[in-house]
């Protein structure tokens, strides 16, 4: 015969019952300030993706998106090979033109996903490169300068000999008009490789900036309204009121007097040509800064000749000594700016120039 089992103690189980409803409501507590606190970090993590100057695609084993701090996507279009999420994109450095005609460079990077697929990176490294071009740019020019100033050196003296027998010739051969044409003639060549020789010299010249304040909206009015541009070129400023440079005003204005003229040349025998001046603020390295830009509907520059545009004596128009962008380019190489030219045949060109802000 068993003996008898001994009934439970109903306070114990109580207790225990009591216990149990602590600890779950505990757990459920601790659960719930988890689940909030794992939202905050998705929240914040979400945020600072949104945030990072970079695009980021995570891409499951198949291709398709898993993830992506971009949803609304690039507006504009890659100009060569498949966007970086499809398959088949090569990496490195991209070229993309925005949907306003703006050519950007990105960076791709493509690396593999911890539990499969791929994380694909696009980074924006326009500025780099503009700026590791306009360098490179700069110590070319720089060597051909220096030659460029030896030779000028050397051809002057004789050149000025030229110039002084040239002139007594047309004035022994007044009476005849037959070779006193032809001696005005080799006056006027002679005229023209001093002026070559007199730009060859400005331009390899160091240049020693005075900075001063230039209030851009009214600077470039008045070189507008001085240039020889044809009646048939309208032009529009809609640069803001409150937009400076810090700069020399008169080297600047030696940049803005050659761009003008070059717009104005690329907009001949054009249908309806303008001229639009814009520009906004931006905030490079800490730093404030105005880009403006000259657009022309003139016959733009073939992409061969847009890497040689800035070389010294090369020309699009007939005629010019091709020192006028190479020149631009040393006045804002010595203000620490930047300036790139954009340009398709048959819709125009566009030159971006950026400098320090003065306020």
């Amino acid at each position: 015969m068993t003996g008898a089992q001994p009934h439970p103690d109903p306070r114990q189980l109580l207790e225990a019952f009591e216990a149990f409803t602590a600890a779950s409501e505990h757990l459920q507590t601790r659960y719930e300030a988890l689940q909030a606190q794992l939202g905050q970090l998705q929240g914040e993590l979400q945020t600072v993706l949104e945030a990072v100057p970079f695009a980021i695609w995570v891409l499951a084993e198949d291709g398709s998106l898993r993830f992506t701090n971009r949803p609304q996507g690039l507006e504009g279009r890659f100009l060569e090979n498949p966007p970086p999420w499809e398959a088949g994109s090569p990496g490195g450095q991209r070229r993309f033109q925005t949907q306003e005609g703006r050519e950007l460079i990105f960076e791709e990077e493509r690396r593999s996903a911890p539990h499969g697929g791929a994380i694909v990176t696009l980074r924006d490294v326009t500025e780099a490169v503009l700026k590791a071009q306009q360098a490179t740019r700069e110590d070319r020019l720089s060597a051909m300068g220096r030659m460029a100033a030896e030779l000028a050196h050397e051809i002057r003296n004789p050149l000025g000999s030229l110039a002084l027998f040239s002139g007594m010739l047309v004035e022994d051969l007044a009476e005849q008009e037959g070779p006193l044409d032809l001696a005005r003639k080799m006056q006027e060549g002679v005229g023209r490789l001093n002026r070559v020789v007199g730009n060859t010299l400005a331009f390899s010249r160091d240049l020693r900036p005075k900075l001063g304040v230039v209030t851009l909206r009214p600077f470039w009015e008045e070189v507008l309204r001085n240039a020889p541009l044809t009646e048939a070129v309208p032009w529009e400023n809609q640069i803001p009121k409150q937009a400076t440079w810090i700069g020399d005003p008169d080297l600047l204005r030696q940049v803005a007097q050659n761009l003008v003229q070059n717009a104005n040349r690329a907009l001949e025998d054009q249908e309806n040509p303008h001229l639009v001046l814009a520009a906004v603020k931006e905030r490079l390295e800490d730093r404030p800064c105005w880009h403006l830009t000259l657009s022309d509907n003139g016959c733009g520059i073939p992409q061969e000749a847009l890497a040689k545009v800035f070389d010294p004596f090369f020309s699009t128009f007939g005629g010019g000594t091709g020192l006028g962008l190479a020149v631009c380019h040393r006045i804002i190489v010595a203000h620490e700016g930047l300036l790139f030219i954009e340009s398709q045949v048959g819709r125009g060109t566009t030159v971006h120039l950026r400098l320090a802000a003065a306020q």
